[in-house]
């Protein structure tokens, strides 16, 4: 489990921890930076909240993630879904190979909606073959 210790104190004198997804309204847009798993999910949710009634098209900005697990696609999914039902579309865009590989593991770029930008630089074949074979073990 990976643990953020980053943190600032506000005006007030209360910690605060450093976001990791935020939201900007114009154009609709989250941007996903550092690692994001379990222990961070309470800490997205108002950003994607508010990307929920975004009156547009969403795009999820990943150019700053590094890591990922599961529960941020699960996340980007229940976003897609609820944008999707309001006829609204997602696009994430500049994702590293390592988290590509994560969104097509999940299988988020084959949800109707959902566009993925994909890298122009191939995926070491060690970790391709690594995703193949994690596809194919949860097919």
């Amino acid at each position: 489990m990976r643990v953020h210790l980053c943190s600032c104190t506000g005006r007030e004198g209360f910690v605060r921890f450093a976001r990791i997804v935020d939201y900007v309204e114009h154009p609709p847009t989250l941007r996903c930076s550092g690692d994001e798993d379990r222990a961070t999910q309470a800490r997205r949710r108002p950003a994607l909240a508010r990307a929920i009634k975004a009156p547009a098209d969403v795009v999820i900005d990943l150019a700053e993630l590094t890591w990922a697990d599961a529960s941020l696609m699960l996340d980007f999914v229940m976003l897609a879904r609820r944008l999707r039902a309001s006829g609204r579309n997602v696009e994430l865009r500049s994702a590293q190979p390592q988290i590509v590989a994560l969104i097509e593991l999940v299988g988020l770029d084959r949800l109707p909606g959902v566009d993925v930008e994909r890298p122009t630089a191939r995926m070491p074949s060690s970790l391709a073959a690594t995703a193949a074979r994690l596809r194919l073990a949860h097919a």
